[in-house]
């Protein structure tokens, strides 16, 4: 009975981890549909991410991506691969690309935030953090 108990209880853990979907959130205060919808793509295309979030703001763009969880050792080659596919695709934005949860977090937290200056202002202040980061 006990262990009948215990494989109920665990089934639902084991089907919300074999959630495969990914979710991917674009904000555009650039107003080029074609790059955002180019950039979602790509994002979408890269099979270790499991959710990101891209932030256009003129002639910059900032993407924080999640690497499924088992494939955490990897986070830094996906995101330079992303980083570098992204560069070459549209060497005109100044393009910085991140796995780092806060980083995420915090984009996530812009994609709500209704004044673009604010956006711009936050968007610069979290480029210069990943770059420390690194």
């Amino acid at each position: 009975m006990k262990k009948m108990a215990f494989t109920l209880f665990l089934i639902p853990f084991f089907l919300i981890g074999c959630s495969n979907e990914q979710t991917i959130q674009i904000l555009n205060e650039s107003g080029d549909e074609e790059k955002r919808a180019e950039v979602e793509e790509m994002i979408k295309n890269t099979e270790e991410v499991y959710t990101g979030t891209a932030i256009f703001v003129e002639d910059e763009l900032l993407v924080a991506i999640q690497v499924k969880p088992w494939l955490g050792f990897k986070e830094r080659k996906v995101e330079k691969r992303l980083q570098k596919e992204i560069e070459e695709k549209y060497p005109d934005l100044n393009v910085v690309v991140s796995t780092d949860y806060k980083m995420h977090w915090e984009t996530q937290k812009l994609l709500e935030e209704e004044d673009q200056k604010k956006v711009s202002e936050k968007v610069d202040k979290l480029k210069k953090l990943a770059k420390e980061e690194t």
